[in-house]
């Protein structure tokens, strides 16, 4: 994005997301076998599992872009939470180069999707885990890929999130909790590490506990 003082428009987004998602492919194809095999950040999946969850992701957010083109509200997981983790179970074993194809191919055909989406669509309700609408799809994906490189547990940081990620999403996080949880105490931390507090992924003990996130 050009500027941290400027509200981002959808263009904005959609660029910032492509950044991400090409950084997310040189990381994930960079992954040994013994690396997609091995823990990652999240308990009881491996790194196989999270890339696997980012591609299935990146399917999902594409069948709601397709539900905006074509005027109906399209299903994000269809089969529900049971065929999503399915879907994450059979994909996670695969080999470290099958992993990042497949990551490659869901990412990049997904931010190509989102490029198409007119201004005129940009209020079409979508039926995320809230009500958003497709101005938020490029953002929900954002989301989806920082937070799960820094899952990877890779090396990858919340201080190696863009400065424009941490400013631009620890506003909006910051005004939600607010809401969710009035009066709460924020830590004084960096920003990077205050939205990873947020998110769910605090660097250190003894941090308030929050309720889950996305509030």
């Amino acid at each position: 994005m050009t500027s941290h003082s400027v509200t981002p428009t959808y263009a904005d987004l959609v660029a910032a997301v492509r950044e991400s998602d090409v950084k997310a492919q040189a990381l994930i194809g960079g992954l040994t076998e013994e690396q997609a095999r091995e823990p990652s950040g999240l308990p009881g999946w491996s790194r196989g599992h999270v890339v696997t969850h980012m591609s299935r992701n990146a399917d999902a957010l594409g069948r709601f872009v397709a539900g905006v083109q074509g005027g109906e509200s399209g299903e994000m997981y269809p089969g529900g939470p049971d065929a999503r983790n399915a879907a994450i179970e059979e994909g996670a074993d695969r080999p470290a180069e099958l992993l990042a194809l497949d990551y490659r191919f869901s990412g990049t055909r997904l931010v190509d999707a989102l490029c198409e989406i007119q201004a005129d669509r940009l209020d079409t309700p979508v039926p995320w885990r809230k009500p958003v609408t497709a101005f938020d799809l490029p953002i929900l994906r954002w989301n989806e890929i920082e937070i799960h490189l820094m899952d990877l547990d890779i090396g990858y940081t919340c201080h190696d999130w863009p400065a424009e990620f941490v400013e631009f999403t620890l506003a909006r996080q910051l005004g939600a909790l607010e809401t969710a949880v009035p009066g709460v105490r924020v830590p004084s931390l960096s920003d990077a590490e205050t939205l990873a507090w947020l998110v769910g992924r605090p660097t250190r003990v003894g941090l308030p506990t929050l309720p889950a996130w996305p509030f």
